[in-house]
């Protein structure tokens, strides 16, 4: 996967996080009351509210506050990290935001400095994410070394620009990070570099749908019933199949006759998390079932992102914007010899965030195509599943002979893209015409537009360790001679994202016009 002349200039990588409890308590039958599956996060809570002197002894059988002789120290937990962000998409997914403490279910668990807290990472979270740093350390740092095996400091003191790092206001996202990080770069001594965390306020959050976008529920509405109409046999055989398992029966129906257009996603969040812990569940709910609820709540979401470019824009197109900028600074560090340039950038994030990511990649069919399927085989993003975009560079191997027929649509790099309607843009709004006004030849003569002048780059996705095969990539022209169309040339990889990047006055008129 990464001959001699191949070498890694920047990557992306953008995950959902580990595996967490139910967003609250429903089918008590299968879901216990109090997950006791929190023992080492817990007390790495306590020990730091003990370091900052703002630990608060709890009753370990009432969670109260109250100092008793049996009380020991669980700390408060938190489902943000900001106590006054909210961030509620229910009415875009389905389900509530609310959770419950299952007061009057007779299951049996008790609570115990173990005790989770709904939508809280599970230490077995914990360990999917120091896994996935483990992964990407073997790759990154000990098989290609790219990233340096140890966190190194700048000048001032502070931490380099190696690693870019994000994190939403939700506490999982953050701890799967630092796990993650963990991981990456275990074992660190006191004293160690800092790694600096920007998280954004949710209003002006990338990672998952704006709030903020006043046409962003009409329109999951209408394609989410187009939706519907297209997989109306799957998604009865699922409703009809659950109402024949008897711990599902009740949820089923109740969710059915509340929420027409969303009745499996609020259940796949309890299945889900039970079946990701090995909770005991009726035979009926085996692994085949949980794959197909888990493909009938892809549907119910995810498949508006296919089926339409416009609300896949208002979903995640700031964020591919985002992603684009990374790619057009590493091309830009690499022609300078820059070695303070950013070599990763790790986005801790959710199952919204990489769902409508696979969209717009192509994974599965050619997004604003009405006809669209959801992709064989795709599921609601599992937990600890990740997307890497590698930026590669190769300057040895013979570039693709063949122009792409799209290559001189937009003919003018330094035309204002905005003009250009999406659909026939090769190129993000965002890409700079300095990009191909670059030459390796030096020389005092003014260098004239390039359209191949980014020849040496290309760019390779991954989603859970498999490629991801870009449409536009497929075309004559647009891929790696020798490594094949999942390796795309960067134009091919432009071309595949340009029609899903609205600049910020673009995302706007999208969000509010009628």
């Amino acid at each position: 996967y990464y001959p001699k002349n191949v070498s890694v200039v920047h990557v992306s990588l953008i995950n959902r996080h580990g595996e967490r409890t139910p967003g609250n308590h429903k089918i008590p039958a299968i879901s216990p009351e109090h997950w006791n599956l929190c023992e080492h996060g817990n007390s790495l809570h306590g020990e730091f509210l003990r370091a900052v002197g703002l630990l608060t002894p709890q009753d370990p059988a009432t969670g109260s506050g109250a100092q008793t002789q049996a009380s020991v120290h669980t700390p408060p937990w938190h489902n943000f990290m900001f106590t006054k962000e909210t961030r509620d998409i229910s009415g875009l997914i389905g389900g509530s935001s609310s959770s419950s403490n299952g007061k009057g279910t007779a299951d049996g668990s008790v609570h115990t400095a173990a005790t989770c807290g709904f939508g809280q990472l599970t230490d077995l979270g914990r360990a999917s994410m120091t896994a996935l740093g483990a992964h990407l350390r073997a790759l990154y740092v000990d098989a290609l070394g790219f990233l340096p095996s140890k966190p190194r400091q700048a000048a001032d003191g502070g931490p380099t620009n190696d690693l870019y790092l994000r994190a939403t206001t939700y506490t999982r996202t953050f701890e799967s990070l630092q796990h993650m990080l963990g991981g990456l770069y275990p074992n660190q001594p006191s004293g160690s570099p800092l790694f600096r965390v920007n998280v954004r306020p949710s209003n002006h959050e990338t990672v998952y749908p704006g709030l903020g976008c006043a046409n962003l529920r009409p329109l999951f509405a209408r394609f989410n019933a187009a939706s519907r109409q297209l997989h109306a046999d799957e998604l009865e055989n699922i409703y009809a199949e659950m109402r024949r398992i008897p711990v599902l029966r009740q949820q089923a129906e109740t969710d059915r006759s509340a929420r027409q257009d969303r009745f499996t996603i609020p259940i796949a969040d309890t299945v889900a998390a039970v079946h990701a812990h090995a909770l005991p569940v009726p035979k009926a709910i085996d692994d085949a079932f949980v794959t197909r609820l888990m493909q009938a709540a892809a549907i119910e979401y995810q498949h508006s992102a296919w089926t339409s470019a416009s609300l896949a824009r208002m979903v995640i197109g700031r964020l591919v914007h985002e992603c684009v900028d990374h790619i057009v600074a590493a091309v830009e560090g690499d022609r300078a010899a820059d070695d303070r340039r950013s070599r990763m950038a790790i986005y801790s994030a959710h199952d919204t965030t990489l769902g409508p990511l696979l969209a717009v990649m192509g994974s599965g069919g050619d997004p604003g195509d009405p006809s669209a399927e959801s992709p064989e085989g795709m599921l609601w993003p599992q937990f600890a599943s990740s997307m890497r975009i590698e930026l590669l560079k190769d300057a040895r191997s013979p570039y693709p002979p063949v122009r792409p027929a799209w290559e001189d649509d937009q003919k003018d790099c330094s035309e204002d893209a905005s003009m250009v309607p999406f659909e026939k843009r090769v190129r993000p709004v965002n890409v700079p015409k300095s990009l191909y006004r670059w030459s390796s030849v030096s020389g005092r003569r003014a260098v004239e537009r390039n359209p191949r002048a980014t020849r040496d780059y290309y760019v390779r996705v991954w989603y859970n360790d498999r490629t991801v095969q870009l449409p536009t990539c497929r075309d004559p022209g647009a891929h790696h001679t020798q490594l094949g169309s999942s390796v795309c040339t960067l134009d091919g990889f432009f071309k595949q994202l340009a029609r899903f990047v609205p600049s910020e006055k673009e995302h706007a008129a999208e969000c509010h016009a009628n």
